[in-house]
């Protein structure tokens, strides 16, 4: 549903002074990676334990959260919104104050969509405008996160994920689209109240890049799917299978990159999650509550991060890559060895972590 209330106020002033604002992506000579420098993100208002110089939470009251009255806030209209599931009236539906997620601008965004995207060169370096889309998905309750919300809730912030998506990738401009969620202070949420957020820019990041093109050059020899070996192999050995459902299936992976990592991925080959059909989503979203809850009785309270990794939103429905969730706990810290190498150390092995998660609801009672 489109909001058609009144404009709200306009945001604050930049903290950054104009003339030190940098939005550009700069790419590394050796690896060719992009990096974003974004200054603007100075801005954002910090109220998690980052914000605090002891390293203490800092207590946001619900009156004061910037999300729980988006437009009073000043965040702007939202661009899409979806009600609580309900069974009551049709006209109680309509109302916009009965919403229960809601898309929005962001704030205090990394990309601006007013940037020409374009190379230039400076020096041996090149560089392209900070070009992009950058939106918030907004929950409505302040103190009720993904794993503590009811399937048909989940489905919804699915659903708006899909309508952005299908909004954005229709600009030439943009490559990508990366959709992901920030879970506490040490997953990088500045603002407690769940929600998560959207970010399409005009090239493919490091660590996707690498995935589809590892993806495809494993199709190009083997003329096959990586990521449908994988899983055919994961259910038949079960070893690593934490969840299954008739949709969608999730593992702990084989070589993870932090302990507890789950992915969460179609059974079906699927390349692009924005085409997820309407029948699957309530089985999507009873796989990432599930993945969650588990995380929750083994792990106790803490901070996690999730994203969608798919396909670029210049191609359609391509048989080299299978879209996914991957859920990241904030629970281990990358030391010398890690950061030095770029080799991650797991001190607890997959097989363990996935025995660990499925008998996580027997541990709870």
């Amino acid at each position: 549903m489109e909001k058609k209330n009144k404009a709200a106020k306009d945001a604050p002033k930049e903290k950054v002074p104009p003339s030190k604002l940098v939005a550009e992506f700069r790419r590394d000579m050796v690896s060719g990676d992009w990096v974003l420098v974004s200054s603007a993100r100075q801005s954002r208002p910090l109220f998690g334990a980052s914000a605090q110089k002891d390293g203490s939470a800092k207590i946001l009251l619900i009156k004061d959260c910037p999300f729980e009255d988006p437009q009073k806030s000043g965040n702007g209209d939202a661009l899409f919104w979806l009600p609580r599931p309900s069974d009551g009236k049709k006209e109680d539906c309509e109302k916009f104050d009965n919403w229960f997620v809601q898309v929005i601008q962001n704030k205090y965004p990394a990309v601006f969509k007013n940037i020409i995207p374009e190379y230039e060169n400076y020096g041996p370096f090149k560089k392209q405008g900070g070009f992009g889309f950058h939106e918030v998905v907004v929950t409505r309750d302040h103190d009720r996160p993904i794993e503590k919300m009811e399937i048909d809730e989940i489905s919804l912030v699915f659903r708006a994920y899909q309508q952005r998506y299908r909004v954005l990738e229709k600009d030439e401009r943009v490559d990508y689209i990366l959709i992901y969620h920030n879970q506490g202070s040490l997953a990088g949420a500045s603002v407690m109240h769940p929600h998560s957020q959207i970010v399409a820019m005009p090239n493919i990041p490091p660590d996707i890049s690498r995935s589809i093109n590892g993806a495809l050059l494993y199709y190009e020899k083997e003329k096959k799917c990586v990521h449908c070996v994988m899983l055919e192999f994961e259910m038949k050995e079960k070893t690593r299978v934490v969840f299954e459902n008739e949709c969608f299936i999730t593992i702990a992976p084989f070589a993870s990159k932090v302990p507890y990592e789950l992915r969460i991925f179609p059974k079906q080959h699927a390349s692009d999650f924005e085409e997820t059909p309407d029948n699957c989503l309530a089985h999507l979203s009873e796989a990432l509550k599930d993945a969650l809850t588990r995380l929750s009785a083994v792990l106790g309270e803490h901070d996690y991060n999730f994203f969608i990794h798919t396909s670029s939103a210049r191609v359609d429905s391509v048989p080299y890559y299978h879209w996914h969730i991957e859920i990241f706990p904030r629970t281990y810290k990358w030391a010398g060895l890690e950061l030095g190498s770029g080799i991650e150390v797991l001190p607890i092995p997959p097989e363990q972590a996935a025995e660990n998660l499925r008998n996580a609801f027997k541990k709870a009672k």
